[in-house]
């Protein structure tokens, strides 16, 4: 009788074991994983190799109207000139996080700030300053949080010649 209830204790213990990476989804983690994205998207590191590891395979990017797959929103970045644009920052504000098991969704507001060339006067730089209401959904895969769907909408947009 006691080897059965050492064993059923063992069985318990290790069943409610659970390894740091599957550890809770908490909002700090959640907007943790939503900045690892947006930093590995920024003009500094793109191309990030490590974007795999902070998005699904299947991810999906509503941006624009359009919906793009990863690779295909690459082809959109590249067709703008993206790796000639000096700097990308990204600020998030008013977010809210729901959470749920191994997934988690969160809305915002993404306020961001582009300078790049301008494409119809070369030599001159414009400043672009977007707000969006964006809204993500993640997964835990692989132990990781990630980016399975990203939507954005523009709510306003101001383009400024730089001196």
């Amino acid at each position: 009788m006691k080897t059965v209830r050492s064993i059923a204790i063992v069985l318990v213990c290790l069943i409610s074991y659970q390894p740091n990476a599957q550890e809770t989804i908490n909002e700090d983690r959640v907007m943790a994983s939503l900045r690892g994205f947006f930093t590995a998207l920024s003009v500094e590191n793109y191309p990030d190799p490590k974007m795999k590891d902070r998005i699904t395979d299947d991810f999906l990017i509503f941006e624009m109207g359009k919906a793009f797959s990863w690779e295909r929103f690459q082809y959109f970045l590249n067709d703008a000139g993206y790796s000639a644009w000096t700097s990308t920052t990204w600020q998030f504000s008013e977010a809210r996080v729901s959470l749920s098991g191994s997934s988690a969704h969160v809305s915002y507001v993404n306020t961001g700030e582009f300078v790049y060339p301008d494409p119809d006067n070369p030599g001159q730089a414009l400043r672009e300053r977007n707000v969006w209401l964006e809204s993500a959904y993640l997964v835990r895969e692989e132990g990781r949080l990630k980016l399975k769907f990203l939507q954005s909408d523009n709510v306003s947009r101001e383009i400024e010649a730089l001196p």
